[in-house]
C-alpha cells in the first residue's frame, strides 16, 4: 500500500468506481447525490485548509481522504476534520490505520489540537473507532432535510 497527499484533482480522475462506492455507503439522502467541487476543492488545497490523500495498490487508486483544518473560533485552537475517508472493502485491513496515521501526522505537522473524525451510524468505521480507546465519542450528528 502506497498513502500519500494528491491533489483532489488527480483523485477525482482516478476513482470514479471508488467514488460510486463511497456514495452508496456514506451517502447523506437528505443532502442529496454527492457531487465532488474540485474548483472548491482546489481552492481550499491552495489556502492551505484541505490536504487530499490517496490510497494506492500498484498505482491504482483504492482510497482516499480529504481533510480540513482551521481555527474554531469558540475555542481558539486549530482543529482537524475529516471530511471524507474511504477504503474499497478489500483494502481496509491493510490500509485504515496507515490512512488514519498519514491524516493525524498531517494535522499535528499542521498545527492541530484535535482531529474530528465523523461515521455513519452503526457503519463498520463507526465500530472501528469505538473500539479503540484513543479516540473518545463526543458528538451525535443528527441531519434534517431543509428543502
Amino acid at each position: 500500500m502506497d498513502i500519500r497527499p494528491a491533489p483532489y484533482a488527480e483523485i477525482l480522475a482516478q476513482g470514479s468506481d471508488l467514488f460510486h462506492a463511497y456514495a452508496e455507503e456514506c451517502a447523506i439522502p437528505e443532502i442529496g447525490h454527492t457531487n465532488p467541487q474540485a474548483d472548491t476543492y482546489a481552492a481550499m488545497e491552495r489556502a492551505g485548509i484541505a490536504q487530499c490523500f490517496g490510497v494506492y495498490s500498484d498505482a491504482e487508486l483504492v482510497g482516499f481522504a480529504s481533510v480540513l483544518t482551521s481555527l474554531l473560533p469558540h475555542y481558539g485552537k486549530k482543529v482537524a476534520v475529516v471530511e471524507s475517508i474511504f477504503i474499497s472493502p478489500k483494502f481496509r485491513p491493510l490500509a485504515s490505520l496507515d490512512l488514519m496515521k498519514a491524516i493525524e501526522q498531517h494535522s499535528t505537522l499542521s498545527g492541530c489540537v484535535a482531529i474530528l473524525y465523523s461515521a455513519p451510524a452503526g457503519s463498520r468505521f463507526e465500530l472501528f473507532l469505538t473500539l479503540r480507546n484513543r479516540y473518545r465519542h463526543t458528538n451525535t450528528v443528527f441531519c434534517k432535510a431543509l428543502l
